[in-house]
């Protein structure tokens, strides 16, 4: 089995176990829409990126039905952002908050870099490290905002109108 191969296994085992144990089962549920979220924007964000040769995958799952790094892009980096997600700063204090978000995009982008350097399971044509830094903090953000405005208001989605009865 090439060492790529066995890169992938590990993200699919501390994927599983990562969203296990890491999110209290109470919060599965935001849990699992922080998954859905981020699976959903960077699925409309990576598929140009591939598409225009932005960034490689030279190994993949599906090299015949797909362009993109499957196991990457779809499972690990949405778990990611869903222990992100659910263990966040709601009101702490916006420095804390900052601080929290810039060092998980961080931990994600040096992760991504050193898959690029030591891997064939990804490659940057014409994006840096920082540009792949910028890429992962706006996946973040914008699923971090989606997802805030899902749950804003929680009485919309726990049985319809509460008080107007």
């Amino acid at each position: 089995m090439r060492m790529e191969h066995f890169i992938l296994l590990l993200m699919w085992l501390f994927g599983f176990i990562g969203f296990i144990l890491f999110i209290p089962k109470k919060d599965w549920r935001k849990g699992f829409l922080a998954f859905m979220m981020f699976h959903a924007i960077i699925w409309l964000c990576d598929m140009p990126a591939f598409k225009y040769d932005l960034l490689r995958a030279p190994v993949r799952e599906l090299p015949k039905a797909a362009d993109l790094p499957l196991t990457i892009d779809y499972f690990f980096y949405p778990v990611l952002f869903s222990i992100f997600y659910v263990h966040r700063r709601v009101n702490g204090s916006p420095g804390s908050r900052i601080t929290y978000f810039l060092v998980w995009v961080s931990a994600a982008s040096l992760l991504d870099i050193v898959i690029e350097r030591y891997t064939d399971l990804l490659e940057y044509e014409f994006l840096t490290w920082y540009g792949m830094w910028m890429y992962i903090g706006f996946l973040f953000y914008i699923s971090q905002v989606c997802c805030n405005w899902f749950f804003k208001d929680k009485a919309k989605f726990l049985g319809g109108a509460v008080g107007n009865e």
